[in-house]
């Protein structure tokens, strides 16, 4: 993000010490007016509906400003966003003792994650971009008849499975938090990376709270930069107590995560990462549950006005629902998508992206109309400061983000919109 940069060197007398800081204003924000958008209401019949949000969905326009003061050996970090009751949803403090070391506190940044973000990512996320998993998963009347432990009746479990990546952090997990995190690079093209969450409001320090607990929900990364090839990354998170034991005892999951991004040919970007559960198996009642794997990657390459991003995702050896019935394992989810973004001149370009996922990936079951086909068109206007897109966007099985207080969608529609949007910075 560009930013509007204000310098000021400034001398005061601490004592007898002198200090210069960098001062830093700037700001981004992103707005989506969705001019239409079909939902196929199943209460309202095929209304047009028409809603301001973001590219993530939620209220907007987001209109943010940041702040930063920065010297030698200590800084600061604040950003202000006005749609969120204008509070300031961003912030830390960091001191760097020595050249090699930086400790940040408050909410804390990514060094190297790994993102496959393009195209509707940007605009308006509908169909399979952005769909990220939860690692509770439910079963249940979602699928019919779905009765796990053959007592004659539907059952509706929690099953702690492995969350899909979302764009952002496609291939390496995002190593941020709220809380405390070390950075320390000892040797040149070496990142290391310790994050330990924590609650920083009051309302969430309770002592029985998992995350108040040291070390619980923490976060390792590394990143070796091999000069004129790519950079090797691996990392490991804890997910707190998700998996359960046969006794029905909650236990800890980690992610184990592993990636490589290659970087030595000219104009092209391919980044592969894995990510591994070293709890493979839980329990939901009696029944063991394989938590999944997954494999993902994303290419991106440019030529002159042509630039195309790639990206797919795999779910591995995960349960999943059918339709009237559930496997305790061995499901293969996937996820195939591209973009194309076109320069017909110097401010002014053409983008299209095509992507599917089968039920599984999407929807953790085989079940009629758990499958996704998305696509979207759009052109952008480049400013100094900004760009604002206009496009159209549409979804097999309705799987648009529904807007603002209208979800109860029918699940075999097509689901469609046409956004603008509006982006600055400064």
């Amino acid at each position: 993000m560009k930013k509007l940069v204000a310098t000021a060197a400034a001398a005061a007398l601490l004592g007898t010490a002198a200090f210069a800081a960098d001062v830093k204003i700037g700001g981004w924000g992103r707005g989506v007016w969705l001019t239409g958008n079909g939902q196929n209401d199943a209460k309202d019949g095929n209304d047009i509906y028409t809603s301001a949000t973001k590219s993530w969905g939620g209220t907007g326009p987001r209109v943010g400003m940041n702040f930063s003061l920065d010297t030698e050996n200590i800084g600061c970090f604040a950003e202000f966003h006005a749609e969120e009751d204008g509070k300031f949803t961003d912030y830390r403090i960091w001191w760097s003792p020595v050249e090699q070391i930086k400790v940040f506190f408050g909410k804390t940044p990514n060094h190297f994650r790994g993102d496959a973000v393009y195209g509707m990512w940007d605009i308006y996320r509908t169909g399979v971009v952005d769909r990220k998993g939860s690692f509770t998963e439910y079963i249940g009347e979602k699928y019919g008849d779905t009765d796990t432990n053959n007592d004659g009746n539907n059952d509706s479990y929690a099953l702690p499975l492995l969350a899909t990546q979302q764009e952002e952090g496609w291939t390496f997990m995002s190593h941020s938090c709220s809380g405390a995190q070390l950075l320390a690079t000892p040797v040149e093209g070496l990142k290391l990376v310790a994050a330990l969450e924590f609650p920083l409001t009051k309302e969430a320090s309770s002592s029985s709270n998992v995350k108040n607990v040291l070390g619980r929900q923490s976060k390792f990364a590394a990143a070796y930069d091999i000069e004129g090839v790519g950079t090797v990354k691996a990392g490991l998170e804890e997910k707190g107590n998700i998996a359960k034991d046969s006794d029905g005892k909650a236990k800890a999951q980690n992610i184990l995560n592993v990636a490589f991004d290659l970087k030595a040919v000219e104009n092209l970007y391919v980044s592969v990462g894995a990510f591994v559960p070293l709890v493979q198996k839980s329990y939901v009642e009696d029944v063991e549950i394989g938590v999944g794997n997954q494999v993902n990657a994303y290419v991106k390459y440019n030529a002159d006005a042509l630039t195309v991003h790639g990206r797919v995702g795999t779910l591995i050896g995960t349960g999943y629902s059918k339709k009237d019935d559930f496997e305790k394992d061995g499901g293969f989810g996937f996820l195939v998508g591209g973009a194309v973004e076109y320069k017909v001149m110097e401010d002014l370009s053409l983008i299209g992206e095509v992507d599917y996922a089968n039920g599984i990936y999407a929807n953790r079951s085989t079940a009629d109309n758990m499958d996704v086909v998305d696509f979207g068109i759009a052109v952008s206007k480049s400013y100094a400061n900004g760009k604002v897109v206009a496009g159209f966007e549409g979804t097999t099985n309705n799987n648009n983000a529904p807007v603002n207080a209208y979800t109860t969608n029918k699940a075999d529609e097509f689901g469609w919109c046409v956004p603008i949007c509006f982006e600055y910075w400064f």
